[in-house]
């Protein structure tokens, strides 16, 4: 390793520590859904996000290990060459991890919000979008070219397509994954605040399922170094440099940000077992009437009620579906069933009559 690569070290040691944290989030995400029995397809595509994120740090710290991060420049060294391989093979990586992270995220919002017919349209929509757009920007790169090793060795000589189009549809993709993260902050915030939902709950959930915000960011400053990409006629010090680190930071920002809102629940039901053995709250009412000290009557209620409530951050981040609320006897005709996620009551009243030897052990 040169000397003078003072960039590459530090950039190598921060990745690894950005994917490492995403690593643990995604544990949790798993444990979670296994826990709550909802492990899905969006779980599925987060794991791989996150192994291909893995993927791609490997072949960073090889770029590394051979001088990037240093000033490349001239003359064009076997070290350079392998430098650019490796860049070539882990930016198209990093954006399907990103691209794939941010698939799972949009499903995850259609298993809570998929219900609504227009809010499939506009989710599906934009999955399919930034899903071919990304796919594009990441094979065209190693594609234009009629052989492919043009990228890291000058002494190639082959054709290539049209490089300026290529670099155009690379910024087009990346700006509609600015817009993407963006609305995919927006749209919970619109959805939720028009719910009947306590006024705590509402920005809970907004802030829970808005943290892609951040990744817009991450994305917009990613989006303004694609010019900096390093290759054989761009061997600058620092460009390349800034480049893959916003790179790496929108996707690992996205992995975390998208897999919070599923390991909340097991954070709050872990909080609650510590703090508390049960949440089931019995009460018993008892009065008795009449003038002799021989018992007349026994009234006896029994009331039940998880502690649950029924715009319940958990219910709606875990997509619980169908719960019921039920007053009265089972056998009951005004047994009341409501679809509506969140209280489940139990009422049983039991009446004892002992007005005379003849009613005795009658039950009402």
């Amino acid at each position: 390793m040169s000397q003078s690569n003072h960039g590459g070290p530090a950039l190598e040691k921060g990745v690894w520590a950005a994917v490492s944290i995403a690593a643990v989030i995604v544990i949790l995400r798993i444990f979670a859904k296994f826990k709550i029995k909802r492990f899905n397809v969006d779980d599925v595509l987060m794991i791989i996000a996150e192994i291909l994120a893995i993927v791609a740090c490997v072949f960073l710290t090889l770029s590394v290990d051979h001088g990037f991060g240093a000033k490349l420049g001239d003359p064009f060294t076997h070290d350079t060459s392998l430098v650019l391989k490796y860049i070539a093979i882990q930016v198209p990586i990093v954006t399907l991890s990103t691209t794939i992270a941010r698939s799972a995220f949009i499903i995850y919002l259609l298993g809570i919000l998929g219900s609504n017919k227009h809010y499939q349209i506009a989710l599906w929509t934009v999955l399919a979008i930034q899903l071919a757009g990304n796919i594009a920007s990441a094979v065209l790169p190693l594609s234009i070219c009629r052989n492919v090793n043009i990228l890291w060795d000058p002494t190639v000589k082959t054709t290539c397509g049209d490089l300026v189009a290529v670099i155009n549809f690379a910024y087009f993709s990346n700006t509609f994954n600015s817009a993407t993260d963006l609305f995919l902050a927006l749209f919970p915030t619109v959805v939720f605040w028009n719910l009947n939902l306590k006024l705590r709950i509402k920005i809970s959930l907004i802030v829970l399922l808005s943290l892609g915000i951040v990744a817009m960011i991450a994305s917009i400053i990613k989006t303004t170094k694609l010019n900096q990409v390093p290759s054989i006629t761009n061997l600058g010090a620092t460009g390349g440099l800034e480049l893959i680190r916003w790179a790496y930071v929108e996707n690992a920002i996205i992995i975390i940000t998208s897999s919070i809102p599923c390991i909340r629940p097991l954070i709050i039901s872990s909080v609650r077992k510590i703090s508390s053995g049960g949440f089931s709250r019995s009460y018993e009412l008892s009065r008795q009437t009449g003038p002799n000290k021989s018992r007349q009557s026994q009234g006896v209620r029994r009331f039940k009620s998880h502690n649950t409530k029924n715009d319940s951050v958990e219910r709606i981040l875990d997509q619980s579906t169908q719960t019921s609320t039920t007053i009265g006897h089972p056998d009951s005709p005004t047994q009341v069933h409501e679809g509506t996620t969140g209280i489940t009551k139990q009422i049983e009243i039991s009446v004892l009559s002992d007005d005379g030897a003849h009613d005795a052990g009658r039950h009402v």
